[in-house]
């Protein structure tokens, strides 16, 4: 299997800007919510296209400045986003904000996951828990083009919890499950940051689209751990979770890519690299080994 079915990979640029699929996002949303602004009348009607009645407030640094032109969402595709650092359960839906591009982009990632989840028997998304889209601070997050993930919960219970530190659970399903979910992030995002990458990301997974295309870079630490991770709750590797690409990491990269039957370079070639990370989550929902 290749690239998940009704989700098209919209062409990327060299210059590093994503090219939007505007019918995807349309035939989800609808053009009143793909044109909903950030405050005022936009903001409301954004909520109304989504199901939204009223919202719960979040933190003032998460609320962007009037000036900026950003989205308002509290669903991404009609997925309920919810937030819980200073309430957990907490289902009240809140006024997000970022970009209408990297809207775009959640909208391609989150089909992504419906239907790579369905294929390990997974049903449908429920929720999402995040901990922030746009932030005032420097970086993505105050250009309002990055989210930190906290958890993806479906219905009938499962979760991959980034929250709970499931990249270090006892348990190798829940490692699986959270590779899955980060391998599915790395198709349509350049940057992903997890619980292996440094301590500050233990509890999120934050992904950004800065310096798109999305592939497999060996001189990049957060590409060479999940490498790394991966082979190790896959393939039993027992690889050291440095962030250096190593001969020993290759030749186990070069094993995965074989078991896979991957063809191309996932290096230099984009579609290789996405396959590739579509069936490494297929093998984590299902809880399989490579």
């Amino acid at each position: 299997m290749q690239e998940p079915t009704g989700t098209t990979a919209p062409q990327e640029p060299a210059g590093g800007t994503p090219a939007i699929n505007r019918r995807l996002f349309l035939g989800g949303l609808g053009a009143v919510a793909a044109t909903a602004l950030a405050t005022g009348a936009g903001a409301a009607s954004a909520r109304a296209a989504d199901g939204t009645a009223s919202t719960a407030s979040l933190p003032t640094a998460m609320q962007a400045p009037s000036a900026m032109a950003m989205r308002t969402f509290s669903r991404i595709d009609g997925t309920p986003v919810y937030y819980w650092r200073s309430d957990r359960g907490s289902t009240a839906l809140r006024d997000w904000q970022c970009t209408e591009a990297f809207y775009d982009r959640l909208v391609l990632w989150i089909r992504d996951l419906r239907e790579l989840s369905a294929d390990g028997g997974f049903g449908s998304i429920d929720f999402l828990v995040s901990a922030g889209f746009y932030v005032n601070r420097s970086g993505q997050h105050g250009e309002g083009t990055a989210m930190d993930l906290d958890m993806v919960h479906w219905a009938g219970g499962r979760r991959s919890s980034p929250l709970d530190g499931h990249h270090a659970a006892a348990d190798l399903t829940l490692r699986r499950r959270y590779l899955a979910v980060d391998a599915v992030t790395r198709r349509r995002f350049r940057y992903v940051l997890d619980g292996w990458y440094n301590a500050d990301h233990h509890d999120h997974i934050h992904a950004d689209f800065a310096g798109l295309p999305t592939l497999c870079e060996k001189g990049s630490s957060s590409d060479t751990r999940f490498v790394q991770a991966m082979c190790n709750n896959f393939m039993g590797a027992g690889l050291a979770v440095d962030g250096v690409w190593g001969s020993n990491t290759q030749t186990w990269f070069n094993r995965a890519k074989t078991r896979l039957s991957i063809e191309g370079d996932p290096h230099t070639d984009l579609t290789a690299w996405r396959n590739m990370l579509a069936r490494i989550s297929r093998h984590g929902f299902s809880d399989t080994a490579i």
